[in-house]
This record gives structure tokens, sequence and C-alpha cells, in this order.
């Protein structure tokens, strides 16, 4: 199955002669995992936007390919976009990677210049980063569930005006995984003169928000340019989504491991995902359980629970999943001795937490079953029925 690597390497048009499209919003959103500090000019800096193929030179290998999970992946995507008609003139600028463990911060954003569109017009794409290696993301990412807002959306907003100053026209944006919901916060927390400018804003499997922040934000306002886009099998980006204003695309995987880019499935000769028509029923079920049990918890709930979860991680002792893998049996053995060590009180209140979570799932279970049951009688009856009718017919 054809990958966006595939993508970039067979669909050889320009953005004049074939508009931007959904897998080339992919496309920049995973270029944005690549680890380019001091490499790329900050949004301080005042220069000019730089060639993407300077900041891939030989000596600086190391340290852009850095992110052991999608290592191989990405460079195939690198060569393949350096020897790419469609983005031989992809420039980049206003680079920023924070990565704060006090504040529990990861965040890094970069802003394309893709080249001339069809009208003359320049095309520029802000991409946010999701989730990377660190373990101080991976908690800003539960922490951002069930919050409103944290500061990595803050810091989106913020990055995005100071951005958009320097972009003489619209601009696309967008990111995958938590990089998603970030520019869904960061477009819909701008004033209105600014939204306008925006041509549609990218949420590639990124998780949504507590119906309160949408509504304080005012969602409405660019509800028409969000283009949400999640694998058959979900599970991040229907977090928090109530909506159906998604778009489903086939993936090459099974389970969480769709929520890796690499697996959704392309059409190199359309320029387009393969589509899908609807998510998995079980996906839908499992997904609707979480939204209500996150809803259903109070803030002090959330707090405590956030604390204990990631109290127990860090004591593996590793700063990042790649030398939590390196040396699991450390790492594991951390984590138990935490466990023991966490006190019945605060157990007691973790399992009554927990134990929500699987009443609203066995709910949810038992309505799906009794729909099921439902559906297979009406179905039965409408057999005997047609039957009766064709005896009837035949007479």
């Amino acid at each position: 199955m054809s990958n966006m690597v595939d993508y970039v390497n067979r669909f050889q048009h320009t953005f004049a002669e074939r508009e931007f499209n959904d897998v080339d919003s992919l496309v920049l959103c995973q270029l944005s995992y690549l680890k380019m500090k001091n490499l790329i000019p900050g949004l301080e800096d005042g220069q000019e936007f730089i060639p993407f193929r300077d900041v891939l030179r030989k000596e600086h290998e190391e340290q852009v390919f850095a992110d052991e999970r999608y290592r191989e992946d990405n460079r195939k995507l690198t060569e393949a976009v350096l020897n790419s008609r469609r983005f031989q003139d992809l420039r980049v600028n206003y680079y920023i990677d924070i990565l704060d463990k006090e504040m529990e911060i990861q965040f890094s954003a970069v802003t394309y210049l893709l080249g001339e569109n069809e009208r003359k017009e320049q095309l520029y794409y802000i991409a946010y980063r999701g989730t990377d290696e660190n373990m101080v993301g991976w908690k800003e990412d539960l922490t951002l569930a069930f919050s409103e807002p944290v500061v990595g959306q803050l810091y989106a907003a913020r990055y995005m005006r100071k951005a958009a100053v320097h972009l003489p026209d619209s601009f696309y944006m967008g990111g995958h995984s938590k990089g998603g919901n970030l520019a869904v916060f960061a477009a819909m927390s701008s004033s209105v003169a600014l939204q306008e400018r925006i041509l549609s804003v990218y949420s590639h499997d990124g998780p949504g928000f507590k119906p309160q922040v949408m509504e304080r934000y005012e969602y409405g306002r660019i509800a028409d340019k969000v283009k949400k886009i999640l694998p058959g099998s979900s599970m991040v980006g229907m977090l928090l989504e109530r909506g159906s204003a998604y778009h489903v695309v086939e993936s090459s995987s099974y389970g969480l491991m769709q929520h890796n880019p690499y697996t959704w499935v392309t059409d190199p000769e359309a320029g387009c995902f393969v589509p899908m028509e609807e998510l998995k029923n079980s996906v839908k079920l499992m997904d609707s359980a979480v939204t209500d049990w996150i809803l259903s918890l109070d803030d002090e709930q959330v707090s405590r629970f956030s604390d204990v979860l990631f109290r127990v991680l860090a004591a593996s002792e590793t700063d990042n999943l790649i030398d939590f893998r390196a040396d699991w049996k450390k790492s594991l053995s951390g984590i138990l001795q935490e466990l023991k060590e966490v006190d019945d009180a605060t157990k007691e209140e973790m399992e009554e937490i927990l134990r929500g979570l699987f009443e609203i799932t066995g709910q949810m279970t038992k309505k799906e079953i009794q729909s099921r049951i439902q559906e297979g009688l009406q179905s039965v009856q409408e057999k005997f029925l047609r039957k009766k009718l064709e005896k009837k017919q035949e007479k």
C-alpha cells in the first residue's frame, strides 16, 4: 500500500499545476518532527526563509533524525522531498523548540514557504509538532485532554500571531496528534481579522476539546475551515470528539499503530488519501466512553490522577521513550517500586476514578449489544415478512 513517501515520490505536479491538498499537509506536519534547533532562523531573528535542503546537510543528520520512532521513515520522506518537483522550492523559517520540564511544556513549530500557486500567490504553512519522544510531552498531552487551556496551547496561539505578522498573504496551518489540537486552538482563539487570513486548519488525528473551551473561544467561527483527518481505528483523534465533521482514511496497520501517519494509505496518482466510509464501531464505542469519563471528572480528580500516573512513570528514571526502551528492565523496576510505595488512600482514589471509566464503558457496551439485538430482530422480522409476501405472490 502507498503512503505519503510514495505520494511525494510519484505526485510530481507543482503547486501552480495542482492545488495544495490533504496529503501535502501531512507531509509538512511530519517534517516538523525533525530536530532543527539552531539550523533554522527563529521568530525574532528577522531573517529570510532558507532552503529546506540547507537544513539537511550531512553534518546535521545526527541531530535532525534524532527521533528514533520515525528515524528511518523520516529519512525516506526527506529524501523524497529533496528530489520532488512539487517540493523543490520548499523553504523554512521561524523555528521554535521549547522543552521545559518544570513547566511541563514540549512545544515546537515551524513555518514553510512552498512556492507559488496557480494565481501566482505565495503558499505558506504553519506546522505544529505533535508529541515527541520526551516524557514531558506525553504528560502535557494528558493535561491537554483534561484542562482548559494548557500552556502549550497559549504558546501555539502566540506563535501564530507573531508568525502571521511576517506573512504577506493567507496561509494554511496544522499538525499531527497534539500538533493538530494546537493548530485548531491557535486558530479559534485568534482575532477575526487573523482568522480571515487562514485558508484551512488541519488536524491529523489530533484530540478535541472540552465543550466549555470550544464555547469560550467561539469555535464556530472557524469550524468550516477545520479539516480533521482520522485513520479508521483512531483513538487519539476521537478523544473529546463529539461531532462528525471529520474525514476517515485507510491505514495499513491496526489499533493504536494507526496513529503513525506513515501507515495512512494514499493514492499517489490522484494526489489524495484513500477514504473510508466511517470509523469502526468498536472505536466509536471506546472513544465515546473515554470522553464521557473525562468530562465526569472534576479538576481536583484530574490533577491527582495526572500527578500520580506520571510520578510512577518518572520512577523509571528516564526523560524520554528512547532511553525507556533502551533499558526497559531498569525502567520497569523503578515503576514497580514506585507502585509499591503509593499510599493506600491514593491507590483507592485512583481505583475509584478508573472504576468510573469501566462503568461507563460497560453501560455503553450494554447499550451497543441491545442495539445490535434489536437490529437483528428487525432484520429477522423483515426477512419473515418478505418470504410471506413472496409466497403470497406465487399463489
